[in-house]
């Protein structure tokens, strides 16, 4: 019966990650680099002679991020060079006439206390036309005419027969990433040894969308993907992508160093929308949590509400510790402990939780000595009373009326029950839940002696 999803509700974190993504990764021969406009200066010491390359993030609005030193035969110029690169100033890089995210390698040449730059306008990586194969610029036009659901469908069939066409299997991951299917996308890129410059952020950001998608499912593989996005390109969502990954594989420190480090960077930009903000904290408070540190996951709490007084995310992310306790106890069959993580849980404000925790309160019941139909009924009548049209309330308030019925015997008390599990079925269908219709069908003509919906 377990209702819990993950512990912040995952489609926050996405959008927030593709949310700050240029759109519509496309192909080489439509893709204009990056290029540098001015020079900067600095006033660190020159070692001596040596190149130095570096790598910097030219950002959609020009803004950039000289992000690490690439290549290096002198790395006492490498500060200088990080300096100059940082106050130099950039031509976002275009596809067709839009400008997007990219990077740019700096070349930087010192000469005794001298210095001189290279523009490698057209040094950007990945595959020119000339080096897709085939099959792959087939793909890539169908991805140029937004074709991307057909892209990623023919680039998956073209790959069984050329599994090792790295051209080919990089066209998948930008036709699945521009698709939203950023699972796929981060599959594909992951086989792909090298994947091409243009091609970096939409690869960042798919591992670092997928690690955030299936951390609760696979938090092996999560981690894998955040640490990929982290190495691509180490920005706030490759980060939060991280934190995320390390807190679904209980390295609870590592989360909070990692979180709290994305988040004292999102607090100083005042371009993030507070939505994120608001998500970031929602993670941090949930990291803080599992790493008992209640101070710290107060001051996010109230840290969110200071950015957003109508935010129940506080509530959420503290009811969900609790429901998350609340099934550990009742694994374990301490069900007292059971019960009181459950009530917690739903008296944190959020009405999400409150109805999983209720819920799973009252079928809870069912799993003691001596079930008591009334309290069963309590939980259930709670969470119909948030929700009601929740199928899962709905059965448990069925199967607490049969309980109560089967002491009573009395015909109102059947038909009260009848009711309930009735009006359950067809919430179970309305909802396209046939296993759940199907397991309230079979309680009532096991337990009930009638075919549902027959009285």
């Amino acid at each position: 019966m377990k209702r819990i999803s993950g512990i912040v509700a995952f489609g926050a974190a996405v959008s927030f990650l593709l949310g700050a993504l240029p759109a519509g990764a496309q192909y080489a021969n439509e893709f204009s680099p990056a290029k540098l406009l001015k020079q900067g200066t600095t006033s660190l010491a020159i070692a001596g002679s040596g190149t130095v390359i570096v790598q910097v993030q030219v950002n959609a609005d020009a803004s950039h991020k000289a992000i690490k030193v690439i290549k290096t035969t002198n790395s006492g110029d490498n500060a200088a060079a990080l300096d100059i690169a940082q106050n130099s100033t950039y031509r976002p890089a275009h596809r067709g006439t839009k400008p997007v995210a990219a990077f740019y390698d700096f070349t930087l040449k010192f000469k005794g206390k001298s210095v001189s730059s290279s523009d490698s306008e057209g040094n950007t990586g990945g595959e020119s036309p000339s080096k897709l194969s085939p099959a792959a610029a087939q793909v890539a036009a169908l991805i140029r005419a937004k074709n991307y659901t057909q892209a990623k469908s023919k680039a998956q069939m073209a790959l069984l027969s050329a599994p090792g066409d790295d051209s080919l299997r990089q066209m998948l991951g930008i036709a699945a990433f521009d698709s939203g299917d950023v699972t796929t996308a981060a599959a594909a890129f992951d086989k792909v040894p090298a994947v091409g410059k243009q091609f970096q952020p939409a690869a960042a950001a798919s591992f670092a969308a997928a690690a955030v998608t299936i951390a609760d499912q696979n938090p092996t593989q999560a981690l894998a993907y955040a640490q990929k996005a982290v190495a691509i390109n180490p920005d706030t969502n490759s980060r939060f992508a991280l934190g995320t990954a390390q807190l679904a594989n209980k390295q609870y420190a590592d989360a909070v160093t990692t979180l709290k480090a994305v988040h004292d960077a999102a607090m100083k930009d005042p371009k993030l929308p507070k939505a994120s903000k608001v998500n970031i904290d929602a993670r941090l408070m949930t990291a803080y949590l599992a790493a008992n540190d209640s101070q710290g996951a107060t001051a996010i709490a109230n840290e969110i509400k200071q950015l957003d007084p109508t935010s129940t995310l506080p509530g959420r992310v503290l009811g969900n510790t609790y429901l998350k306790m609340g099934v550990d106890a009742a694994t374990a069959q301490k069900y007292d402990d059971a019960f009181k993580n459950y009530d917690l849980a739903a008296a944190q404000g959020d009405p999400s939780v409150a109805v999983t925790a209720n819920v799973e309160a009252a079928f809870l019941v069912t799993k003691t000595t001596k079930p008591d139909y009334k309290k069963m009924q309590a939980y259930a009548d709670k969470a119909i009373a948030l929700k009601p049209d929740d199928a899962q309330a709905n059965f448990a308030q069925g199967i607490a009326l049969t309980g109560e019925w089967a002491q009573s015997h009395s015909d109102s008390d059947k038909k009260k029950a009848l009711d309930a599990l009735n009006h359950a079925d067809e919430l179970a269908k309305k909802a396209g839940n046939e296993a759940l219709a199907l397991s309230i069908e079979t309680f009532v003509k096991t337990n009930l002696g009638e075919s549902a919906a027959s009285h």
